[in-house]
């Protein structure tokens, strides 16, 4: 099985990839802010080359738990990417709190320079929304 992990921003689209064991980075796609049409364009493509069988989105909820405006705009995205991908493909919304703050720490104490943290911020948060996907999987696999 393939899995695809997102990490969507204003700006930026972070990707992931994984076979359900060890989630890798693969690449940050860059549009125009605020443009989700492009971004669903360029995700299709990449869709298109890696043929996963999962879609894992990182859903940005409140603190709280509470849907905000950022959750709010990855809900609609996935509405988007769902009405032009095959039924067959499953998208799947994942809580990610504190990921791009955690991927951008982790780049930090790697002592990664402040242009090469921009560059790679986005694919180490969606390799951490996977990579926590997989781990629950597997927790929930071992409580059966």
């Amino acid at each position: 099985m393939k899995y695809l992990g997102i990490d969507l921003g204003s700006k930026t689209l972070g990707l992931a990839t994984g076979t359900g064991i060890i989630a890798s980075p693969w690449k940050t796609l860059r549009f125009k802010e605020h443009d989700f049409d492009l971004a669903l364009d360029m995700l299709l493509m990449a869709i298109g080359d890696y043929q996963p069988n999962e879609v894992i989105i990182g859903y940005p909820l409140n603190m709280d738990g509470s849907v905000g405006e950022s959750a709010q705009v990855v809900l609609e995205f996935k509405k988007l990417l769902e009405n032009k991908v095959s039924k067959d493909l499953t998208v799947v919304l994942f809580d990610e709190r504190r990921t791009t703050f955690s991927a951008n720490q982790a780049l930090i104490q790697g002592n990664v320079k402040r242009a090469k943290r921009k560059e790679l911020k986005d694919q180490l948060a969606a390799t951490i929304i996977l990579q926590t996907y997989f781990d629950k999987l597997k927790f929930e696999f071992q409580g059966r």
